[in-house]
């Protein structure tokens, strides 16, 4: 080999390593096509959208089928089915998901990999009618789907508080519009069907997911149990091109807030109020997950998970693979 070429490599190789993993050009690695799941105009998801922009997955050889959801159960429906390799959902459908799965022998069980979001839920009303608390009582509350985080916080909070609502569950962009014909008093979703409905219909908060829950996991990015053991390697990428993306979110708002106004195609303070209420973090919140599998088993929700397990289950649900 000649000199040139060993110099030229040698100064390759420091660079590659000097700028650490993200950095490792395509060409390192053996190109794989993956099939991801994300919900509809979920802003919790943004660090996907981000990594599509940027050409993080592109970067790490990887090429992305994406498909669309309305809600996290129909995901995880597909997902376990075996059409989807990872996903972008909210923990409860996850939960339950990987709840039914165990000892079925099926490998497309979820296993959680990263953190997408925490909070990032508000529930909306009618300032007319509902001023507080108790006014929730016999009034018809939209949620996103039966089984949705969304729906399962508004009811570990309505138990807690005695409360009484007639549920509504609906495709999250028709809620909006069921708020604004006046169908519904109100309605709890994923950011940012919240901020619309303040922006087009002059609906006021009246709890956000942090009050009902601070600093709880929302939504995780997760693989399959199959691909978590049999293909390590294209796990690693992913949560790489994940991470990165995170870390451009919460480093560059403002370049991440135009990713956002262009996905959604939203006017710009309605992207802006959405995710001033979402908390971007590469840390999964397992405590929140546990309570999370608490209450669902406590509301009937979960039946395949006695208490005594709880701690057993998470620690297959959630494993982060080691540096």
């Amino acid at each position: 080999m000649k000199k040139s070429t060993i110099v030229l490599s040698i100064i390759l190789l420091v660079l590659i390593v000097s700028a650490g993993a993200y950095a490792i050009p395509s060409i390192f690695y053996k190109k794989e096509k993956i099939r991801v799941g994300y919900l509809t105009g979920d802003l919790h998801h943004l660090a996907l959208f981000v990594a599509l922009a940027n050409n993080y997955f592109a970067e790490r050889g990887l090429e992305l089928e994406l498909y669309e959801y309305v809600n996290g159960p129909t995901l995880m429906q597909h997902f376990i089915a075996g059409e989807l390799d990872f996903a972008y959902v909210g923990t409860p459908p996850a939960l339950t998901a990987r709840a039914r799965g165990i000892g079925t022998n099926n490998t497309n069980i979820p296993v959680v990999i990263g953190s997408a979001n925490l909070e990032g839920s508000a529930l909306v009303v009618n300032p007319n009618i509902i001023k507080k608390i108790s006014d929730l009582n016999n009034k018809r509350i939209g949620t996103p789907g039966t089984g949705t985080i969304q729906d399962v916080m508004i009811t570990i909070y309505a138990k807690a508080n005695n409360i009484t609502i007639t549920k509504y569950p609906g495709r999250i962009a028709d809620l909006v519009l069921q708020y604004g014909r006046g169908e519904i008093d109100g309605f709890i979703g994923w950011e940012p069907f919240p901020s619309m409905a303040i922006h087009q219909h002059n609906a006021s908060i009246l709890l956000t997911s942090r009050d009902i829950m601070p600093n709880h996991q929302c939504c995780v990015l997760v693989t399959t149990e199959r691909m978590y053991n049999t293909r390590p390697d294209i796990v690693e990428r992913v949560i790489s091109a994940h991470n990165v993306a995170i870390d451009f979110i919460l480093s560059n708002p403002s370049a991440a807030k135009k990713i956002a106004v262009e996905r959604t195609k939203l006017p710009e303070p309605v992207v802006e109020m959405a995710l001033s209420r979402i908390k971007f973090s590469k840390t999964v919140n397992v405590e929140t997950i546990r309570t999370f599998l608490s209450e669902m088993i406590s509301l009937g929700i979960i039946k395949e998970v006695d208490r005594n397990q709880i701690d057993e289950f998470i620690r297959g649900f959630v494993r982060i693979p080691s540096k």
